[in-house]
């Protein structure tokens, strides 16, 4: 078994070219059978699980549509819904400003020849850092599922395609 990545890629060259692309992508999610929805533009397409089986650990893909010399090259990421990406990022940022000055403190208190007890709230707080880092992980398995059925009708998108006439 493959360990976690953060944010995994995806990377799909397709013979066909943009404006085909993103109108069979759009095509793809206006399907009622189709377990994902979003949002697709000319070059850029936002896709994430239907809003009623969605849960906080949910994932969204979000790809762009780039031109190339043999048609289109999907890329794209998969992460967490943007809210729950902003959260992790406030908490790492401010689990990592607290630590930081909690040691500086503990710093302070050492040259200062008293008891430097803030060090050990400064390693609460990197700890802490550590705890959710782990939890992005155990949602990232949690999620899963989810990143499987966006990946399949990703596929099956790309799979549908028309070769080119001509």
């Amino acid at each position: 078994m493959d360990r976690p990545r953060q944010r995994p890629r995806v990377e799909i060259p397709v013979p066909l070219p943009v404006e085909r692309v993103s109108a069979l992508l759009s095509e793809g999610l206006n399907n009622q059978e189709c377990p994902c929805e979003g949002s697709v533009s000319r070059r850029h397409a936002w896709i994430h699980i239907r809003d009623q089986d969605r849960h906080f650990w949910s994932p969204t893909l979000d790809l762009s549509l780039e031109e190339a010399p043999e048609g289109t090259v999907l890329r794209g990421r998969f992460g967490p819904h943007p809210s729950v990406w902003t959260m992790f990022v406030f908490i790492y940022a401010g689990l990592g400003v607290l630590g930081t000055i909690t040691g500086m403190y503990g710093l302070s208190q050492l040259i200062l020849d008293q008891a430097p007890w803030a060090f050990a709230a400064s390693a609460a707080c990197f700890s802490l850092i550590g705890f959710v880092y782990g939890a992005a992980f155990i949602g990232q398995g949690l999620g899963g599922e989810q990143v499987a059925q966006i990946r399949i009708f990703l596929d099956r998108s790309v799979a549908r395609l028309d070769p080119p006439q001509g």
